[in-house]
């Protein structure tokens, strides 16, 4: 009877724990596991050096030796989770990438004062943050950056260069009405000289003025655009 006494009293010191341990495990479980920082008890962006003491520390308090109230085991496994994140160094720059919503503070507070709802609630009040942690802007690579600035490049200059290529087409559609041209140019393929001064000018093929004022008109006009261009402060 007396060993029977033994056994019960030994198997209860082996399961008893305090409620500071079960208070510890149920902060860690409060939290999806995504919210690396706040299940190793650091600030957000916190260095290796600081992740690492508050690791070692809650491994410790947590460890199923240890701690023996419920779940012990599973908030043990989170927090190892949340040091192998942080701990590497690409995976924790990707991380602090994300921009936290307000729902982490308003848990925190929660936190705080030690209330802690069912596991489906939690999940619920929970998923803004964790959905917002996958949707992270990857950031982009070297090759990417590369495209964007030829983009950049070819719209800096590319532009420029179509409207050079262009101007003679758009030069000959505005000019299309005039009745003679300087310079060979288009449909002004056929070369004439004025009667007084010989200077050359060009017409459309076959045109002819339709009468003899017109015809003076034409050679006043081209006369005085080739002296316009040729003294242009006279």
């Amino acid at each position: 009877m007396t060993q029977n006494k033994d056994k019960d009293n030994s198997h209860e010191s082996n399961t008893a724990y305090t409620e500071e341990q079960q208070v510890l495990v149920n902060r860690t479980l409060f939290y999806q596991e995504c919210m690396y920082y706040d299940i190793l008890e650091v600030p957000r962006r916190s260095p290796i050096e600081v992740i690492s003491k508050s690791y070692r520390r809650l491994s410790l308090q947590l460890h199923p030796d240890k701690n023996k109230a419920p779940r012990a085991e599973e908030a043990c496994k989170v927090i190892n989770n949340a040091y192998d994140k942080l701990s590497d160094t690409e995976s924790k720059h990707l991380y602090d990438t994300v921009e936290l919503p307000n729902i982490e503070e308003h848990l925190r507070q929660r936190n705080r004062s030690h209330s802690y709802p069912a596991e489906a609630e939690q999940n619920a009040q929970n998923q803004t943050y964790c959905d917002h942690q996958h949707t992270f802007v990857r950031p982009k690579t070297l090759f990417e950056r590369m495209d964007e600035d030829f983009v950049k490049f070819l719209l800096l200059v590319g532009i420029p260069i179509l409207i050079l290529l262009l101007y003679p087409v758009i030069s000959y559609l505005f000019s299309s009405n005039e009745i003679f041209m300087l310079r060979r140019s288009g449909v002004y393929t056929e070369q004439r000289f004025t009667s007084v001064r010989r200077i050359p000018y060009y017409v459309k093929k076959g045109y002819q003025p339709s009468n003899l004022q017109a015809y003076h008109d034409l050679e006043n006009n081209v006369e005085l655009k080739y002296y316009r261009i040729k003294n242009p402060y006279s």
